[in-house]
């Protein structure tokens, strides 16, 4: 086995004046030293989610192509980008190496500000294009006309601050050569496997079935466990010396490699005297730091999230997304969602406190009625399908998060609680969340000669239980027994596509694929059977792992049984052959609506400016929930991320382009002192867009910290502070109320 140690540029912006190899190549263990220009296989860009130019939402009408290198060209574009890799024999001489090896750089100006890099003459991120690299821009209904009518007119600037993944393993690879029968085989911790395998086998002039690439349990995810340049160098090295090659990533490289949100928004406000919105315009601007390989996706979905529950009638954007001598950004869990949410919602208590309304009227007078679902607001989604949300009931969601968070007891603790000087607030956020996106997903399921049902998958597990509730949907669907069914995924082996997890399209996509594959090999089964039991098939049932003449239980076969006779009998060959098996794809016509309502009861110390959770209660609706305590583990894990946000997380740059926030030490994320109890009421609302009914729940739990704890901590002032960015530290919050 070799070792992959990777050499990281320590400035923000610099040119790459000369490397020397000699003092790494002299470390004991030492192997070779990789840069720009040794492997022409590698001298090529990464891969982004998109092809370069594609637009795949009507909003966008301007996507640059700066293309990111496996190893740079000629200069760093931000702190801690690769731009040599050292190959050794241990993991340790691979990093005696990567410190010892020499690189002469000529130190450039660094913008490390969206809004300075978008100025005619501030310093080019890439010499080719300017730093605005996508642009978007859409409106629906009369928004001039709603602001000139307006009683209440105001505008206010919001920033959702740049936080990372963070998940609890950080990236690694291992990609061995087999020279014999010229096949590659890489072992990664990725979203995507079956992306990686085509690039892969782009990269070394390979069929796409001569690459297998496994990416089983990765330790999360949350969105930064793409494409990165040790994938490629580990493949290129491993067939050039013909031995396994590792890379593991150090967790102070994981705070240089998994950065996301950073987004500001200039929001224009009109309502009424009543509470009720009439307009919002808003104009984004995302730093995506030094790459951009997501074109417009995370600020669309912002856009499109953003009136969430409520009714407004004119709505406008533009945004920019901006490049700057920083980390470029992934999609977080959440992707523009919760930048949505922390924007309406601080709309709406911005309404309630110029209206001196309660922030729950403010919202019960927005929302939108069950009456009108489905219900569409005139966006379009980023599949360029129109925006409808498929059902639910908003007004009831939210007066049940109410009234299980005791919300007007809450009021009167509070007023309590200010007449013994101490600070209480209450905080509301609703979020939706679109979920399910296409294009498709697989399931392969067969029965063995033992009885057993095997169910492949084309993607891999990070934390969502896939191996519980794609058996369970087997299970009921086919009609055999939950212990019976094995759910293997994560290998490009098992499938011949997939489009990896994320987005939360895993549930709705790979849940009907293996309800609709069980289905078919269900019949396939009921066919066979009525073969060998010399029946017509109508008179064929299955349940409980057997196929029974329905007039007559006791004649009948096990799926062990019909499973060993078909591969030997004729009567399989109108069946599709000698195996029990099936194979279906599901392709969505659309995303589903998930919806949440969060509700947070805080008490802020003013001489510490410490933020404590007194009460939290959330309510959700994710269609039909496929397991309720894998909903419950995916809501609680989720909100357990989004206080993180709320309460701390923060990447934070100095002036020259040094990550301030590089290790556990500045980067707080939230301990298990700081996680309160979850009080959850589920709501079912199948969705008529899937044969299961299913949503999303991936991203119900982030979505909504950051709002609801903005208004509560406002909420405890008073209501005369305004909060207008996160997180809330305890600095911050001292330097709020003082």
């Amino acid at each position: 086995m070799l070792h992959l140690g990777t050499v990281r540029s320590p400035h923000a912006h610099a040119r790459i004046l000369g490397m020397d190899k000699a003092a790494a190549l002299a470390v004991p263990g030492v192997v070779e030293v990789v840069v720009p220009g040794d492997y022409p296989e590698l001298d090529t860009p990464m891969p982004g989610l998109l092809e370069p130019g594609t637009l795949v939402n009507p909003y966008c009408d301007l996507h640059l192509d700066n293309p990111h290198h496996v190893l740079p060209r000629g200069k760093s574009t931000h702190q801690g980008e690769a731009v040599a890799i050292v190959v050794a024999e241990s993991r340790h001489a691979a990093a005696l190496g990567a410190a010892a090896m020499q690189v002469e750089y000529e130190p450039l100006p660094a913008v490390m500000s969206a809004e300075e890099a978008m100025a005619p003459d501030a310093p080019r991120v890439h010499e080719a294009n300017p730093n605005i690299v996508a642009h978007l821009k859409m409106s629906v209904g009369d928004v001039e006309a709603a602001f000139s009518g307006a009683a209440i007119v105001f505008e206010e600037r919001l920033y959702a601050q740049r936080v990372a993944s963070m998940s609890i393993e950080g990236r690694g690879v291992v990609a061995s050569w087999d020279a014999l029968r010229e096949e590659m085989t890489v072992w990664a911790t990725h979203q995507q496997p079956y992306r990686l395998r085509d690039t892969v086998a782009r990269l070394l002039g390979l069929p796409q079935d001569k690459v297998r690439v496994l990416s089983g349990d990765i330790g999360g995810a949350f969105g930064g466990k793409g494409m990165c340049p040790e994938d490629l160098v580990a493949a290129a090295v491993s067939r050039r010396r013909r031995r396994p090659v590792k890379w593991i990533e150090s967790r102070s490289e994981n705070f240089v490699g998994a950065h996301a949100r950073d987004q500001i928004h200039d929001v224009r406000v009109a309502a009424d005297r009543d509470g009720r919105l009439l307009a919002l315009d808003v104009k984004l601007i995302k730093d995506v730091g030094a790459y951009n390989h997501y074109e417009m996706v995370q600020t669309t979905n912002t856009v499109n999230h953003m009136l969430s529950h409520f009714k407004v009638p004119a709505f406008r954007a533009e945004g920019w997304c901006v490049s700057t001598n920083k980390v470029q950004v992934r999609p977080t869990r959440g992707a523009g969602r919760p930048e949505a949410s922390f924007v309406m919602d601080r709309v709406l208590d911005f309404v309630a406190a110029r209206t001196g309304l309660d922030p729950l009227e403010v919202r019960l007078r927005n929302i939108i009625p069950a009456a009108e679902m489905p219900y569409s607001n005139g966006l379009t989604y980023r599949d360029g399908v129109k925006i409808t949300y498929d059902g639910g009931d908003y007004p009831h969601m939210l007066r049940l998060a109410a009234e299980r968070f005791d919300y007007a007891g809450w009021r009167r603790r509070q007023d309590e609680a200010r007449a013994q000087g101490r600070m209480i607030g209450i905080g509301i956020s609703s979020s939706l969340e679109a979920g399910g996106v296409g294009p498709c997903e697989g399931a392969r399921i067969s029965i063995d000669e033992a009885g057993r049902v095997n169910v492949f998958i084309g993607v891999n597990c990070h934390g969502q239980s896939h191996e519980t509730t794609f058996a369970q949907v087997c299970a009921e669907y086919l009609g055999a027994g939950f212990d019976s069914v094995r759910v293997v995924g994560g290998d490009t082996a098992l499938m011949r596509i997939g489009y990896g997890t994320g987005a939360s399209r895993v549930g709705v996509n790979t849940g009907n694929a293996v309800m609709l594959a069980s289905l078919a090999l269900r019949e396939k089964v009921r066919q066979f059977a009525a073969h060998v039991l010399a029946v017509g098939p109508d008179q064929v049932q299955v349940e409980g792992e057997r196929a029974f003449v329905a007039a007559d239980p006791a004649r009948g076969r096990s799926f062990a049984e019909l499973a060993r006779a078909a591969s030997a009998n004729r009567g399989m060959a109108k069946l599709g052959g000698p195996i029990l098996t099936a194979t279906e794809f599901y392709y969505p016509d659309t995303v589903t609506w998930s919806s949440c309502v969060h509700m947070v009861a805080v008490e802020v110390d003013p001489d510490t400016g410490i933020v404590g959770v007194l009460k939290y209660v959330m309510s959700h609706d994710c269609g039909v929930p496929m397991n309720p305590m894998v909903v419950d583990g995916q809501l609680q894990g989720g909100t357990v991320q989004g206080i993180g946000a709320a309460l701390g997380e923060e990447l934070i740059y100095d002036a020259s382009g040094q990550l301030l926030t590089g290790s556990f030490m500045d980067y707080p994320m939230p301990r298990a002192a700081d996680v309160p109890p979850f009080e959850i009421e589920h709501l079912v609302y199948p969705t008529p867009r899937n044969p299961l009914g299913v949503r999303a729940a991936g991203e119900g739990g982030p979505n909504s910290p950051p709002a609801a704890f903005a208004g509560a901590v406002e909420d405890a002032t008073g209501r005369r502070k305004r909060v207008t960015r996160m997180p809330l530290t305890p600095q911050r919050v001292f330097e709020l109320l003082h």
